[in-house]
């Protein structure tokens, strides 16, 4: 189990190290905002454990690494509900028969938010890409946005907790 997490850890770090060097944190803010703004594609684990690990080695501070992590996280989902809150309900109805959703399916989604919505948006952090649709989610199923804005951050501090405090903690052991 420690080798798998050791190789993945160390392959994350290597997709996005070159990023980091280029854009330094400002890659991190870019790539964790659209990332959470629904780019599922984007590398948010990854871009988090480099600049994490960076920050073990001295490049960053550690603290900015997590501010600035948790702040793109964050508005990147707010703006991915404000977009599902607006076009997402009707969107799913009028178009979703074209990509396979069903009224069902929408009013579905809406009684596991209504029953579950506070933990589906912290654990969601951890899945993907639900991590990325999230915002969208909630915004169409009628979360209300004040439960999704606490519930988002909070998944969101400790979603870059873990990634990005992680790998500066065994960074740290790590000689240089």
């Amino acid at each position: 189990m420690s080798h798998w997490f050791l190789t993945t850890l160390a392959h994350l770090i290597h997709i996005a190290m070159p990023v980091m060097h280029r854009y330094g944190l400002w890659g991190l803010v870019v790539v964790l905002f659209i990332e959470n703004m629904g780019v599922v594609f984007a590398p948010g684990e990854a871009i988090v454990v480099t600049a994490g690990f960076l920050a073990a080695k001295g490049a960053f501070d550690i603290a900015e690494v997590l501010l600035l992590a948790l702040l793109a996280a964050v508005l990147g989902a707010y703006v991915a509900y404000g977009l599902g809150a607006r076009y997402g309900h009707q969107g799913l109805l009028r178009y979703g028969k074209y990509v396979g959703v069903k009224p069902a399916m929408v009013d579905r989604v809406h009684i596991l938010f209504r029953r579950y919505g506070a933990l589906i948006v912290i654990m969601g952090r951890y899945i993907v890409p639900l991590r990325q649709l999230q915002g969208y989610i909630a915004g169409s199923a009628e979360m209300g946005f004040r439960a999704f804005a606490i519930w988002s951050a909070l998944g969101a501090a400790l979603w870059v907790g873990t990634w990005g405090g992680g790998a500066w903690w065994l960074a740290q052991s790590i000689p240089t």
